[in-house]
């Protein structure tokens, strides 16, 4: 689709600008506020001046890619890669190189503001940030003694800069069990919660940096699958950069992905599955590997928990101490061969026994089985005709995929795909196995891998949940993670159970929210359902860098600040990097500092939690609130034997050598207090194919709740399981939405954010709506047409691009807001909002909630074309390019 044509320099010349750093003079346009001042007028060219280089990271994204900022006159004038960065190398992409202008944006949130009229009437009153604090914590600590602290709901998300685990740990503080952010059980909650019970380590994902083996410049790697996850898309600079290397080096890799993106379009092989069908798709492969004997044998033997026995009854391991009550109750049975009863076998293993692997059996009145063949059993079903049936493939293409990984080393990355329909921890637990069966855990060209000195390292997010702050009590309060008990591994709440609270006020009633992040209503599953929540609210506080459609239901705007003017650690591979703010502009903020600052405030208005949170001598090794952000990062680095002005002066550190950092095997490594391998971070110390640690999860909490909690309803089932997309071309409502929709991301940007930014709104001004030729010849379309997308929940508009990059009765848009219609009836967001369409009602995934956001049905039609008021040429982004004022002096408060 020719949407495009200009170029940077025509777009310059038709907004009649000679640079980068250029300014003019003009009033704000779509913007929620104008509070225009002396520091908004046109700043004189000064006398040049040598640029000055500064050192920093970017947080566009999550990726964090290493930034050389040219600083002229205390403004940046422009940003390149830093390559010493070792994942990204020099590389950036278009989001990391739209920091100018997200920085010098004309509709940055300049000032604390105070609603004056009603909500939506968008009139304000500047105030300044001890006023702000104040009224907060007055509200705050007055809903806590009417309501209870669970009254409070903190909000956070991605982009910009956020620091997610110091919103739980200020809700810990303050006493409140809830807050959630959008992406969690529907971006990578999932993966790392399936990653850490099984196998003790980090999750397979490039985008957020944890598939640290494929920057490996000596790599064993030969098969990379890249399931759900588009890396050239997601983190272009680092892990699509790192792609592009290791297929020139000869590493074949696999895409399971509905669209034909970059890296579908590189892959040896794709396969285009139809959304929501990922875990037949993984149990397909897993009979196979089984049924064809190409597992490890050894491996799977010595180092998973598939040969250790399962009450067929109860369906829990069984140990020593059930077959005598003298026995270990943490050493596990296996089947002996040799003495054909069951045995105790001692950890990591008893040569004396001959473990049968495969098998069901019977012993004093009770029947066992292992847990290899009751995952054998699961997978029966799924032959390549029946998994390609349900799946949408080609079934000698997916014997090829098997094959092909099955030749490693090899490694299944998985992305967010999967994360977005209720079957989203089932398929973490599908890539885990996988990855097991073959052997490829902690070997060279493996991507399951641990850093063995992980102690040593900073933390990234700076404040830690500090989870054993939050009042005795208060854990069971938390809405929806009583149930859904994964969520515990975040200390989160369920966003559906929280809007049912808010609009029904049971359990209780909630009163205040503090949100802190972009647009609410592009990132919330059915987004509509939440107008009447917000209304419901005494107070609402949002904290961001610029208005959104969510501002415009704020009592309370806080000016957060852009990566360019925060301090924070970032950890890279065996490096710490500093990303330190190169400039400041107007009266925004750091959030970290202004949690703590809150935080402090209730104690003064006498919170005893948070005076306990405030006091050094109960916090011990963690640190207790800070000041300043100087403080907290000394703090942190204090692991390394540094402060932030050392790790300034010689940014970056190598903490660590990196062979020493990047070691293989780590599960043989010798722990000196036992003279025994340490194996793996799990109760077996094995890799947990058969997940007994799930069961154990929903009957009590562990490892993650700090007291023992209730039941919930039915066993969370230790096997990976398929379901049906809630919404199902098969079923009942494919006849009036016959449509299967699905969404990914683009490089562009990242979650909601960055629609306002006028040379990326050049490159993709308006959301694609991509069809196959064979559904746009049947509805009558073709490339740049408008075409109406429909689901159950409300109905949104797209642009057309015809292709073959979906299949036949495939939909696929990117979710998008647009900025300039913010001050409209339609606020931005219901013109081609994904989020309007998709579902946040049952079914969810039963370990944390996941709701619907792909693989639901829809149905299109054509419209009569763009929604109204929306830019689409690029000259109409000229309101919105950069306009830099002076450095701004730190607001002291």
């Amino acid at each position: 689709m020719e949407l495009h044509k200009i170029s940077r320099r025509s777009f310059l010349e038709a907004t009649a600008l000679s640079g980068a750093a250029a300014v003019f003079s003009h009033p704000l346009s779509g913007g929620l506020v104008s509070t225009a001042s002396a520091a908004e007028a046109p700043i004189a060219a000064a006398a040049e001046e040598e640029t000055k280089i500064v050192k920093t990271c970017c947080r566009a994204c999550i990726h964090n890619c290493g930034v050389l900022a040219h600083v002229r006159n205390g403004r940046v004038v422009k940003l390149e890669g830093n390559p010493e960065y070792p994942m990204s190398k020099g590389a950036l992409c278009a989001k990391a190189l739209s920091g100018v202008s997200a920085l010098y944006h004309p509709n940055r949130n300049k000032y604390p503001l105070l609603r004056v009229g009603k909500r939506g009437e968008n009139k304000w009153r500047r105030i300044s940030w001890n006023e702000a604090i104040d009224i907060i914590a007055k509200k705050m600590e007055t809903v806590r003694h009417e309501y209870g602290a669970e009254a409070v709901l903190v909000t956070t998300g991605g982009g910009g800069n956020p620091a997610f685990r110091g919103i739980p740990r200020f809700c810990n503080a303050f006493g409140t069990p809830n807050w959630y952010e959008p992406g969690c059980a529907q971006c990578y909650l999932p993966r790392t919660l399936a990653y850490d019970m099984m196998y003790g380590g980090p999750s397979t994902s490039i985008a957020d940096e944890s598939a640290r083996e494929i920057y490996n410049p000596n790599s064993a790697i030969k098969t990379l699958v890249l399931w759900g996850t588009d890396a050239s898309y997601s983190c272009t600079a680092g892990g699509g950069r790192a792609l592009v290397e290791l297929r020139a080096k000869g590493v074949r890799t696999i895409s399971i992905d509905p669209r034909f993106q970059p890296d579908a379009a590189k892959a040896d092989i794709w396969l285009p599955i139809r959304p929501g069908t990922d875990v037949a798709l993984m149990l397909g492969w897993t009979r196979y590997i089984i049924e064809k004997d190409l597992y490890d044998h050894e491996f799977v033997m010595k180092w998973t928990n598939l040969p250790y026995l399962v009450n067929a009854e109860t369906k829990r391991l069984v140990r020593a101490s059930d077959l005598d009550a003298a026995g270990d109750a943490k050493t596990f049975v296996v089947w002996d061969a040799k003495t054909n009863s069951p045995k105790p076998i001692k950890y990591p293993w008893d040569d004396a026994l001959d473990p049968v692997l495969d098998g069901e059996f019977e012993w004093a009145g009770v029947k066992y089985r292992t847990g290899f063949n009751a995952l054998r059993e699961r997978c029966a079903p799924w032959t390549l005709e029946a998994t390609a049936k349900e799946c949408w493939l080609d079934p000698k293409k997916i014997e090829e995929a098997i094959l092909m990984y099955a030749d490693g080393p090899a490694g299944i990355s998985l992305g967010v795909a999967t994360d977005q329909t209720p079957n989203s921890v089932q398929a973490a637990m599908g890539s885990v196995i996988l990855n097991a069966l073959m052997g490829n855990v902690e070997r060279p060209g493996a991507l399951m891998q641990r850093n063995p000195s992980s102690n040593v390292v900073p933390a990234g997010s700076l404040a830690t949940r500090c989870s054993y702050l939050l009042p005795e009590g208060q854990l069971t309060k938390r809405l929806g993670s009583n149930e859904h008990k994964g969520l515990l591994q975040w200390d989160a709440g369920q966003p559906s159970a929280i809007l049912n609270a808010i609009l029904t006020g049971k359990p209780y009633p909630l009163k205040v929210w503090l949100e802190r992040s972009g647009n609410k209503f592009g990132v919330n599953g059915n987004a509509s359902s939440w107008v009447p929540a917000l209304e419901k609210m005494d107070l609402v506080v949002h904290m961001y860098m610029y208005p959104t459609s969510f501002s415009k239901f704020a009592d309370i705007l806080l000016p957060a600040r852009e990566w360019l003017e925060t301090n924070m650690l970032v950890e890279c591979m065996n490096m710490v990097f500093a990303r330190q703010a190169v400039a400041h502009v107007w009266e925004t903020e750091d959030e970290t500092l202004f949690w703590s600052k809150l935080i402090k405030r209730c104690a003064e208005l006498g919170n005893e939690n948070c005076k306990r949170a405030c006091d050094p001598s109960f916090m011990k090794d963690d640190l207790a609130y800070w000041d300043t952000m100087e403080e907290l990062l000394d703090g942190r680095l204090k692991r390394i034997k540094m402060t932030w002005k050392d790790l300034l002066a010689h940014n970056p550190v190598e903490y660590m050598p990196y062979d020493k950092w990047n070691q293989y095997y780590v599960y043989k490594k010798i722990d000196p207090k036992t003279g025994l391998p340490q194996g793996f971070r799990t109760p077996t110390k094995k890799l947990e194919l058969y997940g007994d640690v799930f069961i154990e999860l929903g009957r009590t909490g562990k490892p993650y709740a700090l007291q023992k909690l209730p039941p919930v309803k039915q066993d969370y089932d230790p096997l990976p399981y398929y379901l049906e997309p809630a919404e199902s071309p098969t079923g009942e409502i494919a006849k009036k939405y016959p449509l299967v929709l699905t969404s990914g991301r683009i490089p562009m940007y990242h979650h909601g954010t960055l629609r306002n930014i006028p040379y990326l709104r050049e490159i993709y001004p308006v959301p694609e709506t991509w069809l196959n030729p064979i559904t746009a010849k049947q509805y009558g379309v073709q490339t740049g047409d408008w075409v109406w997308v429909e689901s159950l929940r409300g109905r949104i508009r797209g642009k057309v691009r015809v292709t073959e990059g979906v299949g036949p009765n495939i939909v696929w848009m990117e979710r998008f807001w647009f900025p300039e219609t913010l001050n409209t009836k339609t606020g931005g967001w219901q013109e081609s909002n994904v989020n309007v369409l998709t579902k946040n009602d049952a079914p969810f995934n039963d370990m944390v909630g996941t709701y619907t956001l792909r693989g639901f049905q829809v149905q299109i039609s054509k419209a009569d074309g763009a929604p109204e008021g929306i830019w689409q040429k690029p000259q109409d982004f000229k309101p919105w390019m950069p306009e830099p004022s002076d450095t701004t002096p730190n607001v002291k408060f």
